[in-house]
């Protein structure tokens, strides 16, 4: 009999042994009829596969038992609707003997027969969710790759999102220290941080255990261990960590080495429950991770290196501040201070001028203190803002250079972060330093201009100049002024030329443009 199409969706058989007889047995989707109680009285093989059990035991069962606990209520409901409506489609978890998941799209169609039924067709779709959030982690990763988080930070969400997108229910990054190789996980989603465990692990080690992931690092490729866990339970060496691994979830370890040109850094773990192992999809995947985790541990290693040599090259500019400064004034205090003395016992009258001059020169090593102590704590800035921290700026360098600085504010005091002030008082100073240095300028300009949806400011002066270019060759502080405007969004521009003088430009955004 042909079944017969009527309004509403439903969908009118025959006698019902005509019915069961035209199921879709074979069909790759899971088919169940439901009746009106929401018991199943027929399911093909395809959905048994889907819901973990075999189809001829699910006669019989509520249909709503198959579906995550938290998820039942939803599909009771379309269920219920399904009985009087139109077809009705939607997605759920089920969930499996085992307690695996599998995420499932759903339809369901009311059936006209002897008595109203409902056939749920099923479809798995655990594995293109799965491909959905492989992409969404790796995009998120490129686009999140120069966030300045710590490395600790960016490894933890790289391990969840492994987590989010395989079977694995943990996963560890580990980093090798470069002086002793040692391996030391930096990052992890999924595993308890115990400091006791920690102890237990480095007992372990010291007894000849060894760290997951260090097999990969060896072969250069990736490793997986099935039963790793009971295994570990099996040896001598494991005995301190014991009483975790016993209470483990995680059976299965697979390992792939972090390499960085051709050098193992580190290794990422993925761990896999009881009864199941990584699938051949997974390795390419974690493979990339594996790859963007080198790539990602590797840049925070250059970077604080790059910031210890910045730290280094601070501390020996202040060390040369200190000798050319503080250090000759209290040396010229010191030899005052012995003249007077000796002026003290042969001639009193004449004491008084080897104690001005001691006085002269302790003022001035005062003020050479005072200056040095706020380019390293710049209190102003943070608590009375951009303009008051550069006008002490601008005056220092009139009073210890002697430089003719005028300044010009527009627009008052700019609406941006302190990070950005900061950035720009920075820029401002090792521009003046360079005028005084190098420049051999009578006079400088600061302009300062909140301009539409910008900050801008300009640093000239009238001295002998340069050949300026773009990579800036030779001139360190000049880079590094470039390198300060765009950690904070903008551009800096240099334009000079022999016996013209400079000038230096630094566009900023305003906060929210």
């Amino acid at each position: 009999m042909t079944p017969d199409t009527t309004a509403g969706g439903r969908v009118t058989l025959g006698p019902r042994t005509t019915t069961l007889a035209k199921l879709p047995m074979v069909l790759p989707y899971g088919t169940v009829l439901v009746d009106s109680d929401h018991r199943g009285i027929f399911a093909n093989p395809a959905a048994g596969i889907i819901t973990g059990m075999p189809h001829e035991e699910m006669h019989g069962r509520d249909f709503v038992t198959y579906f995550a606990e938290h998820e039942r209520a939803a599909v009771f409901q379309d269920l219920t609707a399904a009985f009087g409506t139109q077809p009705i489609t939607g997605t759920a978890t089920v969930l499996w003997p085992n307690d695996e998941e599998r995420r499932v799209r759903y339809a369901m169609h009311l059936l006209v027969d002897d008595r109203p039924l409902v056939a749920v067709t099923m479809g798995d779709i655990t594995e293109e969710g799965r491909l959905a959030r492989r992409a969404a982690l790796l995009a998120q990763m490129a686009s999140h790759a120069a966030f300045e988080e710590s490395l600790e930070s960016k490894l933890n969400k790289l391990a969840a999102g492994v987590v989010q997108a395989t079977g694995a229910i943990a996963c560890g990054v580990c980093l090798m220290d470069p002086d002793n190789h040692e391996s030391k996980v930096f990052g992890s989603h999924g595993i308890a941080k115990d400091p006791e465990a920690e102890t237990c692990w480095k007992d372990a080690m010291q007894r000849g255990a060894r760290m997951p992931g260090s097999e990969c690092v060896q072969q250069r490729r990736p490793f997986i261990q099935m039963d790793a866990r009971t295994r570990k339970l099996e040896e001598a060496a494991f005995a301190p960590i014991h009483p975790w691994l016993r209470e483990a979830a995680w059976d299965a370890i697979a390992s792939l080495p972090l390499i960085y040109r051709g050098r193992v850094v580190g290794s990422l773990n993925a761990f896999y429950p009881r009864g199941k192992s990584p699938g051949e999809a997974d390795i390419p995947f974690l493979t990339a991770i594996a790859d963007h985790a080198a790539i990602t541990a590797e840049d925070a290693r250059l970077f604080a290196e790059a910031r210890q040599k910045a730290i280094l090259e601070e501390r020996q500019r202040i060390a040369r501040e200190l000798h050319d400064s503080v250090s000759q004034a209290l040396y010229g205090i010191a030899l005052g201070a012995r003249t007077a003395r000796m002026l003290l016992d042969r001639d009193a009258a004449q004491v008084a001028e080897p104690l001005d001059y001691v006085l002269s020169l302790a003022e001035a090593g005062l003020a050479e203190m005072r200056a040095l102590i706020f380019e390293l704590r710049p209190e102003t800035l943070e608590a009375e803002g951009l303009i008051a921290a550069l006008t002490k700026q601008i005056e220092s360098a009139r009073a210890r250079h002697g430089l003719d600085v005028q300044a010009e504010w527009h627009g008052g005091e700019p609406q941006v972060t302190y990070e950005t002030k900061e950035a720009v008082y920075r820029i401002a100073r090792e521009a003046l330093n360079n005028v005084i240095r190098h420049a051999r300028a009578r006079r400088a300009t600061l302009r300062l201009e909140s301009r539409g949806r910008q900050i801008v400011m300009d640093i000239s002066d009238d001295g002998i100049g340069f050949s300026s270019e773009d990579s800036f060759p030779g001139h360190l502080g000049l880079r590094s002024m470039r390198e300060r405007a765009e950690q904070v969004g903008g551009t800096l521009d240099v334009e000079s030329a022999p016996s013209a003088g400079t000038r230096v430009r630094v566009s900023i955004p305003l906060a929210g443009a």
